[in-house]
């Protein structure tokens, strides 16, 4: 969910256009709360953090993705009838500001948590390295941008990204609007939510659109709307898992082994 917002940008002075060998990508996630019971749903706050880099070690641009597919356990269930569509089309949200999608899709349509205060430069590792403090950005992405991918000692500009998550005008969709805060730019990218396959009981599959400037190194949502994601404990086990596809580098493959435990 990567690049995936990220998850957008055209006003950056350089673009990136060197090509990677290859990337290395991880997913961490979990849910609130986390002690559930065997049979009935309850809702969750479900929080998810895909981090992308080059896996060469030398150079901390990720690679532009096409598509990134979240996996998600057979204990959660997504009921998008839940929340109220988007009043808007993708067409509409694009190139927006976040209050102005929000006012096209309406309030009751937004599934992500919105951070408090928004994601700024803060929210970057104070030593000045290229981590992301976890806690600082609640939902958003971060995007590298090397000024020269192709020397590893180049200086590198990280964008943050506000993303705010919407129910889609069609059914199992999500609009994923992604506002860079500090560059008049914005993406949408559009996910489906479809079955999974053999330990999955579910996938997002997002499509991604080619980014102007660099890719998502740090992509991380948080998730809570009334019954739109609820949980059961029926297995302990909580596999996630992450798969993006690019057109210049090999798939990358990621999984986390979350775990709830059950009420008695």
């Amino acid at each position: 969910m990567r690049k995936y917002v990220i998850l957008a940008m055209a006003a950056l002075a350089c673009m990136v256009t060197a090509s990677y060998a290859q990337a290395d990508q991880t997913i961490e996630a979990s849910i609130k709360p986390s002690k559930l019971s065997k049979k009935k749903k309850k809702p969750v706050t479900l929080i998810v953090d895909i981090r992308t880099s080059d896996a060469g070690g030398t150079l901390d641009q990720p690679a532009d993705a096409d598509r990134t597919i979240v996996d998600w356990p057979k204990n959660l269930s997504f009921d998008p009838k839940a929340v109220p569509n988007c009043a808007g089309t993708e067409a509409d949200l694009q190139n927006t500001t976040t209050e102005a999608a929000i006012d096209i899709c309406g309030k009751k349509s937004i599934v992500s948590v919105q951070p408090k205060g928004g994601i700024g430069p803060d929210s970057l590792d104070p030593a000045g390295g290229n981590r992301v403090v976890k806690s600082s950005v609640p939902t958003g992405a971060v995007v590298t941008v090397d000024a020269d991918p192709l020397t590893a000692d180049s200086a590198q500009t990280f964008v943050p990204v506000a993303l705010t998550a919407f129910n889609g005008t069609s059914n199992n969709t999500l609009y994923l609007h992604s506002k860079a805060t500090t560059l008049p730019v914005t993406n949408v990218l559009v996910g489906k939510l479809k079955k999974g396959k053999g330990k999955y009981g579910s996938s997002l599959d997002v499509t991604i659109p080619q980014l102007l400037a660099g890719g998502i190194s740090d992509f991380k949502t948080t998730v809570k709307a009334g019954k739109y994601v609820q949980a059961v404990c029926k297995s302990k086990k909580m596999p996630y898992g992450a798969r993006t596809i690019y057109s210049d580098a090999p798939q990358t493959t990621a999984t986390y082994n979350g775990k709830c435990s059950q009420k008695k």
